[in-house]
């Protein structure tokens, strides 16, 4: 018997390899060899013959069984189909396209096929990443014992991890990219516990190559974070390995690193494109990519254990993986749990509308557009995770909502006549939120109600990472290749989205509140002399009435809600900064808070907006216009007589096509673009331009902009353009205020 943490998993050979981590610290390798990846094949049964018949077939699987399933999400009664288990998982995809080219379209379908086998063995022996847990070994087969964790745990144990961090340096001369063909200068290793302890190889590169390969193996990290491990990095370094003619073997397993085939793809995700490089993947330790990780920048390492543990994804693919994958490998689980397959390819269709019912029911949620100005005594309500509580508690899932069984429900959904929600069973989406939202509120208690500064830090972490997965749930039901998804479902969470804040509206007026804006789960309201048990008594009623909890954010001494900028009158939802009675500054939508702003306008924004802060009132604000102005003037000379490093001042942009596809041609992003095409590297569409403006006003020049990449000491910063920028950035905050700034 082995006892300790589970800390990787994947599928080689045609086995499941496993490496346990000991409470020793020791790592420890297991193989269970009695299983095997499975997929579903549901046709006549003539057709489901024919394909166990088939000599290709069944050179690929070990065994086959005829077996009773849920063959779809919304089906009541179980369907015969055929299960094919794999001789080895690397054969699902192949196997499925063979058998689909069998017979017409849609003539054999087939289920899970899209999942990692690492996921399918979490799923069917209810395990976890990071689970402490007791294994047996009989037979080659493990038998897990999982008593001593539990998923929903809130105060589970975790092993110490041996962490580091690598960088590579190419020998590259000064404002040049680094190339695969440059040979390597050196390489650091970082104890991310022990900053100081960094290890310098330097050498001949075939040394460098070589001792890289004892220091990991002498080191024995479990976790080796990049910066850009997938997509330069370790492509670099495995290019340079193959020229050299050493194996780079970096992870537990004596796996040499190949170059991948790809560098990885585009694709779009709320309306903006993104792009994600090809994966570094090391058997038996996890490389984290930080470029590459949504959920450790947001949440660092701890958010990253909780996400693995509760989605049941593995930590190489949890660290990259979108949110929406993390959702879906969770109703993944519960699905098969509950004997549902799992489709290859989405199959729930959008219910027939007529365009009178579309006109109702594609509203989506209700924006009560704000009073443009200044405005002092704001009250600020938020419900708490309004969308994934509205899905949970009204059970609302793809297969719910207009639902086969129940036409005659008393679950009617707000507006839409013919919209209903079944009352027989709960739905996949509403049984994956519940550990969501639960755990998620149990960290925040724990986190405001405790005053260890470190505890406090790994709840919060905790909280952070469960509610990016609770943000996406949402969108992710009406997105068109979710697997359980379907847009009426997400249709429904809108309506009664509408009803809610309208309700709550009423409620707030009915208090004697003017509502200055309100925005599908948030509102502000105001009173003239109003008593605090008021903000309290309406709290309250609102959540009587509405049945969801709603927190009182709190009063805003003074908050402006900013009009459009090609528009003095034309307000604007999502844009608006204020400063609480505390003295806590919240922005949505300003310069400060993008990420496309230059670091030195977010500081200066910053700035000016700590000292208007100090103020009680509008008019404390506007008395404090002249310290603002001299603020403001002092880093306009510091930027005029180019005394602001140039690191400061980069912009960022993600780039939306691919260089060539660009019809606009006169733009500063674009001629960085190809002043990076030109010196070897062509961003993707996707990924992120950082440029430098030096020369804006120049006409017919590719030079009025720099990338980031070519920049050197020679570079200087177009100071006339960058103080136009800066006086926008300051007026958006200085304007409402009466002050008006100018470069002269």
């Amino acid at each position: 018997m082995i006892s300790g943490w589970l800390f990787d998993a994947y599928a080689l050979n045609g086995s499941m390899i496993f490496w346990i981590k000991k409470a020793d610290s020791t790592m420890i390798r297991m193989v269970d060899k009695s299983w095997n990846h499975k997929i579903y094949v549901a046709s006549e049964k003539s057709l489901l013959k024919s394909i166990i018949e088939n000599k290709e077939i069944l050179s690929m699987i070990k065994e086959h069984n005829f077996l009773s399933k849920f063959e779809l999400i919304a089906d009541m009664k179980r369907s015969q189909v055929l299960e094919l288990e794999l001789k080895d998982s690397t054969y699902s995809l192949k196997l499925a396209e063979k058998i689909e080219r069998m017979g017409r379209f849609g003539q054999f379908r087939i289920y899970n096929v899209g999942i990692l086998p690492e996921q399918s063995y979490f799923y069917e022996h209810n395990i976890f990443p990071l689970m402490k847990c007791k294994i047996h070994v009989s037979n080659s087969k493990l038998n897990w014992d999982d008593k001593e964790d539990n998923v929903w745990s809130t105060e589970y144990e975790l092993p110490l991890f041996n962490n580091i961090h690598v960088k590579v340096y190419p020998k590259v001369k000064e404002g040049k990219i680094p190339r695969v063909t440059d040979s390597i200068a050196s390489v650091s290793i970082q104890d991310c516990d022990r900053i100081k302890d960094t290890i310098h190889i330097q050498g001949t590169e075939i040394d460098i190559l070589y001792q890289l390969v004892k220091e990991i193996e002498k080191i024995n990290p479990d976790f080796i974070l990049t910066e850009d491990g997938d997509s330069f990095t370790f492509p670099y370094l495995t290019y340079r390995s193959e020229i050299n003619q050493v194996d780079l073997i970096l992870d537990r397993e004596g796996v040499p690193l190949y170059r991948p085939k790809r560098e990885g793809i585009s694709y779009f995700s709320y309306g903006k494109i993104y792009f994600k490089p090809l994966a570094t993947k090391l058997f038996g330790r996890v490389h984290i990519d930080t470029d590459n990780s949504f959920v450790l920048n947001e949440s660092g390492l701890q958010g990253l254990y909780e996400l693995a543990r509760i989605c049941r994804l593995p930590l190489h693919m949890a660290s990259r993986a979108s949110i929406g994958k993390c959702m879906s490998s969770l109703q993944f689980y519960n699905a098969m749990r509950n004997d549902i397959l799992i489709p290859w390819k989405p199959t729930q269709a959008e219910y027939p509308k007529s365009l009178g019912d579309l006109l109702v029911a594609d509203r989506g949620g209700l924006i009560f557009e704000p009073i443009v100005g200044v405005h002092e005594k704001v009250a600020e309500l938020d419900f708490v995770s309004l969308y994934p509580n509205i899905m949970f508690k009204k059970n609302i899932s793809a297969e719910t909502v207009i639902c086969n069984c129940c036409s005659h429900s008393k679950l009617r959904v707000p507006e839409l006549l013919n919209y209903y929600i079944c009352e027989k069973r709960r739905g996949i989406v509403p049984i994956s939120l519940e550990i969501l939202l639960k755990k998620r509120a149990i960290y925040k208690d724990k986190r405001n109600s405790i005053t260890d500064p470190k505890l406090k830090k790994i709840y919060d972490a905790r909280q952070t990472a469960l509610k990016w997965v609770l943000v996406t749930s949402f969108g992710y039901l009406g997105f068109n290749n979710a697997k359980f998804g379907r847009i009426d479902a997400h249709i429904a969470v809108c309506a009664f989205d509408r009803q809610i804040l309208l309700q709550t509206i009423r409620i707030a007026e009915l208090h004697g509140f003017k509502i200055l804006h309100a925005i599908v789960d948030s509102i502000w309201i105001q009173k003239k002399d109003v008593i605090n048990n008021e903000y309290k008594d309406l709290k309250t009623e609102i959540e009587n009435k509405t049945g969801f909890p709603i927190s009182f954010e709190g009063i805003y001494k003074w908050i402006v809600f900013v009009p459009s900028k090609n528009n003095a009158i034309q307000p604007v939802s999502n844009r608006y900064f204020g400063v609480f009675e505390d003295g806590t500054v919240k922005m949505r939508g300003i310069e400060a808070r993008r990420h496309d702003t230059a670091e030195f306008f977010s500081n200066v924004q910053q700035d000016i907006l700590n000292i208007m802060s100090e103020a009680n009132s509008v008019k404390e604000v506007r008395d404090l216009m002249p310290k603002v102005r001299d603020i403001f003037q002092m880093h306009l000379e510091l930027l005029k007589y180019r005394k602001i490093s140039i690191n400061d001042l980069v912009l960022t942009k993600r780039v939306s096509k691919n260089v060539d596809e660009y019809e606009n041609r006169n733009t500063v992003e674009l001629d960085a673009l190809l002043q990076l095409k030109n010196a070897g590297k062509s961003p993707k569409a996707g990924q992120i331009l950082k440029y430098v403006i030096t020369d804006y006003y120049r006409k017919n020049s590719r030079k009025r902009s720099i990338p980031v990449e070519l920049v050197n000491s020679k570079t200087v910063y177009d100071a006339k353009r960058y103080s136009e920028l800066l006086v926008e950035t300051c007026n958006s905050v200085t304007e409402p205020f009466g002050l008006k700034l100018t470069n002269e």
